[in-house]
């Protein structure tokens, strides 16, 4: 496994960028990850970052047993949308430039069967929500914890994390964001399914931020014939939770088994 910083100018956001990156190599007795790589493009959760989302969770771990690359962006609370008054367009910055960079600079598939994207809460949307606006790019969606329905965090969450003004920055409004594709929901009623990549959702059984949230997303996939594996472990809206779904939402992207692979096989002994 081989870990390393990247750093460019975008333009997406008309800055300098950094992101984390994770490439399958050989360790030890295991057999050498033969480039190129299938590729999970991973966008951490809101007032996290992407160096902290590593430090978390096994993702180096689930890098190297499942012989897939990792892209870690940063997200810096924008939910993932474009912002083209700010020049923070961050939906084309993640789906869109981040694969032509990483592309030509490293060993990653080109191929849409290799290719997925992924997140953790505000990331999950993003995962969702760019996951099936560019339904070319991806063949796999995972998202741990998402709230496709950003709005309604403000029934929920403290008053001091979100406000009404300030999701009207992202989205315009709330009767704009529910009739467009900037909503998850409205995507999946109003566009044609056949083509949307397959998609993970995990939750945690007491998280208060989300679950509702999922529950009522997954049955609309469900309802509307989109490919879904939907899975509930204990925990709230934390890393724990996220860290118990690695196995499940890896094996889920790679089709190795869950449990086939262990510490031992890890440290190649």
């Amino acid at each position: 496994m081989a870990y390393m910083t990247l750093q460019y100018k975008s333009k997406a956001v008309l800055r300098p960028v950094t992101v984390q990156v994770i490439l399958p190599t050989d360790g030890f007795s295991r057999e050498t990850a033969k480039a190129p790589f299938k590729t999970l493009y991973f966008l951490n959760g809101y007032s996290a970052g992407a160096f902290e989302t590593v430090s978390y969770l096994s993702l180096r771990k689930q890098c190297e047993l499942k012989n897939i690359a990792i892209v870690l962006p940063e997200g810096d609370n924008s939910f993932y949308v474009d912002n083209k008054e700010e020049n923070r367009n961050y939906a084309s910055f993640v789906a869109e430039e981040l694969l032509d960079v990483t592309r030509n600079l490293l060993p990653l598939s080109a191929r849409r069967e290799d290719t997925f994207i992924g997140g953790i809460s505000m990331g999950g949307y993003g995962a969702i929500r760019n996951g099936l606006k560019n339904a070319d790019a991806f063949a796999k969606i995972i998202a741990l914890s998402p709230v496709p329905e950003p709005y309604k965090l403000l029934d929920c969450a403290p008053e001091t994390m979100f406000s009404k003004k300030q999701f009207d920055g992202y989205f315009k409004s709330r009767e704009y964001f529910e009739t467009s594709d900037l909503s998850p929901a409205w995507m999946v009623e109003t566009m044609d399914t056949a083509s949307f990549p397959e998609i993970f959702i995990g939750i945690g059984k007491e998280d208060f931020l989300a679950y509702k949230q999922c529950i009522n997303f997954a049955k609309l996939l469900t309802q509307k014939k989109v490919p879904l594996t939907y899975k509930e472990v204990d925990g709230g809206h934390e890393f724990h939770c996220w860290e118990t779904l690695m196995d499940a939402a890896f094996s889920f992207l790679t089709g190795i088994p869950e449990g086939s692979c262990n510490t031992m096989d890890f440290m190649g002994l």
